[in-house]
């Protein structure tokens, strides 16, 4: 790996570090669209430069996972005029099925912890 691509890298963890610790429940700061494309597409090129596509998808399934839902949403939805899901993404149909706030984003935390070390695995042994 280059040199300023881990130096970059460095800078994004730690900013996305400094984000999440201001923003344990009830949060503070808001990312936003622009914050979560630009992040998307920093975690993109990096994926892309590294030639780590399919870890990248590993390592982002909670976003995986949210997209997902919305397009088969989307999908079903234009194809046969029906809803799959009551709304969709996932953590919205969380909040109606009765899940609080904290709970959804603790679990979404956890569940990327995992796919973090595991994306992080299939990286390595390649």
């Amino acid at each position: 790996m280059d040199l300023g691509l881990g130096i970059f890298i460095a800078f994004l963890a730690g900013s996305v570090a400094a984000f999440l610790y201001f923003n344990v429940y009830k949060a503070r700061i808001w990312l936003g669209d622009v914050g979560s494309l630009s992040l998307g597409a920093s975690l993109a090129i990096i994926g892309l430069l590294n030639g780590r596509i399919i870890a990248l998808g590993v390592i982002g399934g909670v976003f995986v996972l949210e997209v997902g839902s919305s397009l088969i949403q989307i999908i079903w939805k234009r194809l046969f005029n029906k809803k799959i899901f009551p709304v969709a993404p996932l953590h919205l149909y969380l909040l109606e099925k009765g899940w609080d706030e904290p709970k959804i984003v603790m679990r979404a935390w956890l569940a990327g912890f995992f796919f973090g070390i595991l994306g992080l695995y299939i990286a390595l042994i390649r």
